[in-house]
């Protein structure tokens, strides 16, 4: 399971995700999913990138809370999931942490 998921930055409608490859496992895919908290419609996006070890979500909206839950998969199957939540802000702020 990846570790340390949480994000650098975000913004009303953007957010940059990281966190740490579960090594020395051998990764083939990260799967990240989200959805406004309270909502049953989920969006999701992957990468082929097993090097990456973040992504930008854009077209969020502002001040709605997101969860955002990751997943890596490899040959033995998928991992349990990590799971990140955090509220947009309001529009044209950006916090860097």
């Amino acid at each position: 399971m990846p570790t340390n998921f949480s994000h650098t930055s975000f913004s009303s409608t953007e957010v940059v995700l990281t966190w740490a490859s579960p090594s020395p496992d051998v990764i083939n895919r990260y799967n990240i999913s989200y959805q406004r908290v309270g909502d049953c419609t989920e969006a999701t996006s992957g990468t082929d990138s097993t090097s990456m070890t973040s992504i930008t979500i854009s077209g969020l909206e502002e001040n709605i809370i997101y969860e955002f839950t990751l997943t890596a998969t490899n040959n033995g199957g998928t991992s349990s999931p990590a799971t990140h939540t955090l509220t947009t802000l309001s529009a044209g702020k950006i916090l860097t942490i």
